[in-house]
């Protein structure tokens, strides 16, 4: 059942919305957006095109400064395709030793959302219109600058734009209706993951400089067909 859940988890994260629609504003040559979900300094995002930009600034919901990365240089207006997450599921090593083997180079294997495996699960009678609940851990990661960066700097450079991929996540959930809405969850923010969270428990088991938000919370299952759903 573990292995469903980690492909179900995972069928819910292909399903984020990477997408932003924003508008080019030549006077102030900033591209204006109402949402700029984990939008980052330093991501690279891409337009309806296929031209690639590279983000100088964010003003979180409000505008992306960018330099294009094609030549002749282009504006970044409409569409934009931020990064898409990288998923990963299992323990601790497991998940660490899946990470690290996939690239050395940590832009294509982020932002990140793992899937702690260590899952409990209750299953529910023939009389009963839910399937299983189960209470899951997962965090969305990004990396963080922890040479340069202050703490209010990792809260608002990834913790933040962390914390808005994991609403993100959410809202799939929230209009998936074989799933019971989310009526509450738990975010757990940290600066530098492994160093402010459990002691220090996670501390080494990503191999990387990595800040972001962990999102606690129990998923409900409703059987198939069931007239609730």
């Amino acid at each position: 059942m573990t292995e469903e859940i980690s492909e179900i988890i995972g069928q819910l994260v292909q399903n984020i919305d990477t997408t932003i629609n924003g508008t080019f504003n030549a006077g102030t040559g900033l591209t204006e957006y109402c949402d700029t979900k984990w939008a980052r300094t330093g991501k690279t995002v891409v337009d309806d095109l296929g031209n690639e930009f590279l983000i100088d600034n964010v003003v979180t919901d409000e505008s992306l400064e960018v330099t294009s990365l094609n030549v002749p240089a282009q504006t970044l207006d409409g569409l934009t395709f931020l990064p898409g997450p990288f998923y990963i599921s299992g323990t601790k090593l497991a998940a660490n030793s899946e990470w690290s083997k996939f690239s050395a180079d940590l832009t294509t294997k982020t932002p990140l959302i793992w899937l702690l495996e260590i899952i409990r699960e209750t299953w529910f009678g023939k009389g009963d219109a839910r399937e299983y609940e189960t209470t899951l851990r997962m965090f969305f990661l990004d990396e963080t600058n922890i040479a340069d960066y202050y703490t209010q700097d990792h809260r608002r450079e990834v913790v933040k734009p962390m914390q808005k991929l994991a609403k993100a996540f959410i809202d799939v959930v929230e209009q998936n209706r074989q799933f019971k809405t989310l009526e509450d969850y738990t975010f757990i923010t940290f600066s530098r993951f492994g160093v402010e969270q459990d002691n220090g428990m996670f501390e080494n088991i990503l191999d990387a400089n990595l800040s972001g938000v962990e999102l606690q919370f129990t998923l409900t299952k409703y059987k198939a067909g069931c007239k609730i759903c």
